[in-house]
């Protein structure tokens, strides 16, 4: 018998989520199949609504939302090769389902569920707390914060809104980075650790990085300028940007960033403030199975 939980964040949308919710039991009512649905009622109930289940013997978690719902629900999972991640992706971004190839239409991510292939994948480790696409400082976790604490449409129209206009405001703070031996100042517009190549609505921070690899990449980039910015924009959507003069990066499997206290940085969006100011990254091999393609 097959077990499978899917845990759906609410804040996808009651339109959205009650055809997910009647696809999900068209699609999964079979005799070898037993399937429950919860909805998540406040911040990390996914978590606890998770453990819950795999308690019960379910070794297949599907997560209904965007990255943050996920990366809630994958904290639990990494080490567990007996429990499977799957995704229906439903929020803003999406990056991980963009990174692994996962389809955003919801009847070909449910085929990919129930064809139940798994691949691992590696996760970004921050101060005890992880991250599967990207972590970062700076401008973008500015906007994340914003994202997180403003009312606002679903989508990706008010990341870019925000994104215009905090970038009149926004001061670069000192970011020191420490990678294999070396450090490295900086004032930068983003400093960003990347583990998938995108944020996610097909944004790509960082070319080169692989999810498998047991690498990450640390993607630097200083502020151009508003002309610069504004003509730089479109490398960030053709994969081009370690192209930019502003833009540098570094491989390792462990980094650190030490910040102003109390600075604001993101894991996969969720924002975070960080007390001491640093920020001791590594990466998890081979840390997750994931259903995918």
């Amino acid at each position: 018998m097959k077990k499978y939980i899917f845990i759906i964040n609410p804040k996808s949308g009651l339109k959205i989520n009650k055809l997910i919710e009647k696809k999900i039991r068209e699609k999964f009512n079979m005799p070898d199949i037993e399937f429950f649905i919860e909805y998540t009622k406040y911040r990390y109930h996914s978590k606890e609504i998770a453990l819950n289940y795999i308690e019960e013997g379910f070794d297949n978690i599907i997560a209904v939302g965007g990255d943050g719902t996920i990366r809630e629900i994958a904290g639990l999972l990494t080490g567990r090769k007996d429990i499977k991640l799957g995704i229906i992706p439903a929020g803003s971004g999406n990056g991980l389902a963009r990174n692994l190839g996962i389809p955003l239409n919801i009847d070909d991510a449910i085929r990919v569920i129930l064809n139940g292939r798994t691949k691992a994948i590696d996760c970004g480790m921050v101060n005890g707390e992880i991250f599967l696409c990207t972590c970062g400082t700076g401008f973008d976790a500015k906007i994340a914060y914003l994202f997180n604490n403003t009312v606002h449409s679903r989508g990706l129209l008010p990341y870019f809104i925000h994104g215009i206009l905090s970038y009149f405001k926004f001061k670069p703070n000192n970011t020191d980075l420490y990678v294999n031996g070396e450090k490295y100042s900086f004032k930068p517009l983003i400093a960003t650790i990347a583990n998938g190549k995108q944020y996610g609505g097909k944004a790509v921070i960082s070319p080169n990085s692989i999810m498998d690899d047991g690498y990450l990449e640390a993607i630097v980039i200083d502020d151009p300028g508003l002309i610069g910015m504004i003509m730089g924009v479109k490398t960030l959507f053709n994969s081009k940007i370690l192209e930019n003069d502003c833009v540098k990066s570094f491989r390792s499997k462990n980094f650190k960033i030490v910040i102003d206290k109390g600075s604001v940085y993101h894991l996969d969006g969720e924002d975070f403030s960080s007390e001491d100011g640093v920020l001791n990254i590594s990466v998890m091999e081979n840390a997750i199975n994931v259903i995918s393609v």
